[in-house]
């Protein structure tokens, strides 16, 4: 391979080909974390009604528990038991920093309260005390 001359031109050239390259590859990361994010509250699930309550407006890094109808927990879409539940909300507030996260709690309206104690429990052990319920707005639906 023969490297270029460039001594007669006089002109400089800037390479843009690395700066296309890391511009491509900061789309494809911003779509792949886009969609991570979506797929995060993706799971359909039937949610109970409130008829008041607080409006979710924090910039708190949150993590979200969804407990659907047959009453397993998923993180991300990862069925999981109360273990590893701990285990990832251990993990969340070390990537934080150690710093307070917000739990947001996504729950079908029929799953049995005996479910959600023992989540409430687990999230307690860790240390945790900001958690949240995903609600419908009104009384009824």
């Amino acid at each position: 391979m023969r490297i270029p001359s460039y001594r007669g031109t006089g002109r400089v050239a800037i390479n843009l080909t690395p700066m296309i390259d890391v511009t491509f590859l900061l789309i494809i990361f911003f779509l792949v974390s886009s969609h991570l994010a979506k797929q995060e509250n993706f799971l359909p699930l039937d949610l109970p009604s409130a008829t008041s309550g607080i409006g979710d407006f924090s910039d708190r890094p949150t993590l979200t528990i969804q407990v659907p109808r047959d009453g397993t927990y998923q993180i991300g879409g990862v069925t999981s038991d109360l273990t590893q539940l701990q285990s990832a909300i251990f993990t969340r507030v070390q990537a934080e920093g150690n710093l307070p996260i917000r739990i947001r709690i996504r729950t079908d309206q029929t799953v049995p309260y005996a479910a959600i104690s023992k989540l409430l429990k687990t999230i307690a052990l860790t240390g945790q005390s900001d958690v949240v319920f995903s609600v419908y707005e009104g009384a009824s639906r």
